[in-house]
């Protein structure tokens, strides 16, 4: 195990600042389907700030992209719980832990969809597997890898 060079007692602040934001049809998150793969065919876009359009070099070449986003319209209370009942009662329902859930009310805010890249052009990325409202920022993209993003002791 590494060795801790920080105290884990202290809690830092961190800052990240959005490279784009997602263009979508829906406005409040309770439209929004619960996950990029039950909404596989609905089409979004990323629009990239331009100072950040260069990243995008290459991503046309992966099929799927992680958006890691930031879940602004959340409000307070929806954010700080810890305990929620999964959508759907998943996995035996009731309340349970947050972060043994998929839930979008998170105290971090931070939101990962996977979604199908369609074509990328002029600083948008154009996707399927629309689960974020209209608006979204994006914190990073990062690409889908079938031989990193599944456990190796899983089936491939």
């Amino acid at each position: 195990m590494p060795e801790q060079t920080a105290d884990p007692g202290v809690q830092q602040p961190v800052q990240v600042s959005p490279i784009g934001y997602v263009v979508t049809g829906y406005a409040r998150p309770q439209d929004a389907p619960a996950q990029a793969t039950e909404n596989y065919g609905e089409p979004g876009k990323v629009v990239v700030y331009d100072r950040f359009a260069d990243g995008l070099a290459g991503l046309e070449r992966w099929s799927h992209i992680w958006l890691l986003t930031w879940l602004h319209s959340q409000d307070d209370d929806e954010a700080g719980a810890l305990k929620c009942v999964p959508r759907g009662g998943a996995r035996g329902g009731g309340h349970r832990g947050v972060f043994s859930t998929r839930s979008p009310n998170r105290p971090s805010r931070l939101g990962m969809s996977l979604v199908r890249v369609l074509r990328v052009e002029d600083g948008v990325v154009h996707f399927q597997g629309v689960d974020l409202v209209d608006g979204t920022p994006v914190l990073d993209i990062k690409p889908w890898v079938r031989g990193t993003d599944i456990p190796p002791d899983l089936p491939r």
